[in-house]
This record gives C-alpha cells, sequence and structure tokens, in this order.
C-alpha cells in the first residue's frame, strides 16, 4: 500500500536550513554549506547558493545561481549560471542565464555590477561598478570597469574598456 503525502509535508522538507536565520532553500543542494552566520538567503535551483557558508542577505534563483558564493552577502542572481563563480564579491545584480558568469574579484569588496539579460556581463572577472543591460551586452568585457552598456549586443567586442 502507497502512502499519499500531503503538500504541508511536502513543502516543509527541502526548505528548511538547521543554522543560520531565516533562510530559504528549495533544490537539490541549494544552500546547503549554509552555517550559523549565514543569515536572510533564498537560494532555489538545483545548487543554487551551494557554497554559502556565512553570507547574508543573497537571492539565487536558478541552477547553479550563485552557487561558489560563500561569504559574500547582498547579491542577486537569477537565471541559470547567474554570478557561478562569485566567491567573495558583493553587491551584484544578474539577471538572466550566463548573466555575471565569470564574475569573481580576487579578494573580498563591493562590485556594485548589474547585468540583466541572456549572457549580459558573462565575461567580467574583476570589473567594478558596470551597468549592462540587454541580451550579450559587455559579454567580452573582464576587468572593465564603469561602463554603461543598452541594448543587445551593446559593448559586446570591448574586453577591457572603462567608462
Amino acid at each position: 500500500m502507497t502512502r499519499t503525502r500531503n503538500v504541508a509535508d511536502i513543502i516543509k522538507q527541502p526548505f528548511t536550513t538547521t543554522l543560520g536565520t531565516s533562510n530559504y532553500r528549495a533544490g537539490v543542494n541549494a544552500g546547503n554549506s549554509i552555517t550559523s552566520g549565514g543569515n536572510y538567503n533564498v537560494t532555489v535551483g538545483d545548487e543554487a547558493g551551494t557554497a554559502i557558508t556565512t553570507g547574508d542577505v543573497n537571492t539565487f534563483v536558478g541552477y547553479q545561481s550563485g552557487d561558489a558564493t560563500t561569504t559574500s552577502g547582498n547579491n542577486v542572481g537569477v537565471g541559470y549560471a547567474a554570478l557561478t563563480t562569485n566567491i567573495l564579491s558583493s553587491k551584484n545584480v544578474a539577471v538572466g542565464n550566463n548573466a555575471l558568469k565569470t564574475h569573481n574579484l580576487a579578494s573580498a569588496g563591493e562590485a556594485f555590477n548589474v547585468a540583466v539579460g541572456h549572457g549580459a556581463g558573462e565575461e567580467i572577472t574583476t570589473g567594478l561598478g558596470n551597468v549592462l543591460i540587454g541580451g550579450l551586452a559587455g559579454d567580452a568585457l573582464t576587468g572593465a570597469g564603469s561602463n554603461v552598456a543598452v541594448g543587445k549586443f551593446s559593448l559586446s567586442t570591448d574586453t577591457l574598456g572603462s567608462k
């Protein structure tokens, strides 16, 4: 005889963490490394935010979104592999599959990058203060900073330009 589970039982299981405060997680390994000190994070999707330990106020939605982030905070990644290699950088917004995919500062710091669109800012590694809106906007930029690009393919061939 099979046992029928009600919706309340199903919802309770994958959505809680034992450590940290007010974290919400849903998905295989989502937010599963959060420890005491990691607070107010939302991780939804397989591997989303899986490396967060003590980072606070991160929101990662989508497969591998923010999966390398450990101690940084105030990041938003929505979409497949958005902010996937970010470990220490804080205050970034990446919306779209592969948005800010390779962003990763060498040390902890505030980057203030905004990338909205499929592949927007995909190759930015250490760049700071970029605003990239549109599919593949600034997708080839690496260490560039203080750029504004609006529109599909805008700044898509520039690799190091700033301002």
